[in-house]
């Protein structure tokens, strides 16, 4: 198309300089000013879409050449947190087709021991899936689903335990403040289906209001839940959602045990 362009500019200036020429001889003034007018139109039509032609160039070079951050996908075995912010537009499941999959903190568990998962909005990525612009203002809001989740753990790690130990949240201004802890965390199974893929999840509720009961295979280091005589300290919502505000990141730190490894 920018070829094109340049073409169609070359074409138009040789018509307009044929008709000069041919419509008058060369023995008046008259025409020779005519001629001039034509030559001269035709010229400023060609640089006006040469220049036209070299601004879409380079626009398109901008584009072409803006480096932007690869997509997190979670894999079996990886541990991730799987979240929607206050409005369900920005999220994380695991795949590439969500707004946070960007710069997803993801780890592997490869046994027992402490971990760390985490999404943000700070990346130019991001920015342009959601403004059309990599410098386009973005902010996010509090959250209405936070697990963390271990993607087959239920396969992988049978008996494994997810307790949740700290969420830290990066507001705006860049300042990292971690969040109280108003309950503890259980670990349960839970089915994720990931760009179509259904896989058998455990996972360690931080925010999640849906949940009215206790999963039956809910279970903490304590053991099933089920069995203890008082659950209440318990809960699928361990932090007060309404405290989160603007954030740019989110991350939880999280402890694995019972894997065996």
């Amino acid at each position: 198309m920018l070829k094109n362009k340049k073409i169609l500019a070359f074409l138009l200036a040789s018509a307009m300089m044929c008709t000069a020429f041919t419509a008058c001889g060369d023995d008046s003034d008259e025409d020779s000013s005519s001629e001039a007018v034509s030559s001269e139109a035709a010229e400023e039509s060609a640089e006006e879409s040469s220049e036209e032609t070299d601004g879409e160039e380079s626009s398109l070079a901008q584009v072409e050449t803006q480096e932007f951050e690869e997509a997190v996908v979670a894999e079996s075995g990886n541990a991730y947190l799987s979240m929607v912010d206050s409005q369900w537009w920005l999220q994380y499941w695991g795949s590439d087709m969500d707004y946070l999959t960007y710069n997803a903190g993801i780890v592997e568990i490869t046994g027992d021991g402490s971990y760390t998962v985490s999404v943000t909005i700070d990346t130019d990525a991001c920015r342009y899936d959601t403004t059309g612009d990599a410098s386009g203002e973005l902010v996010a809001n509090g959250s209405e689903f936070m697990a963390v989740q271990i993607m087959d753990g239920a396969d992988l790690f049978p008996d494994a335990i997810i307790t949740i130990d700290s969420v830290v949240v990066t507001g705006t201004d860049g300042t990292a403040n971690e969040m109280e802890l108003t309950a503890s965390s259980y670990t349960n199974t839970e089915e994720a289906d990931v760009d179509d893929v259904t896989h058998n999840n455990i996972r360690a509720n931080v925010y999640n209001a849906y949940v009215s009961d206790l999963p039956d295979d809910a279970r903490s280091t304590e053991g099933l839940l089920s069995d203890l005589d008082d659950a209440s300290a318990y809960s699928s919502t361990i932090i007060d959602n309404s405290a989160i505000g603007d954030w740019m990141t989110i991350e939880v730190n999280f402890t694995v045990s019972g894997t065996g490894l």
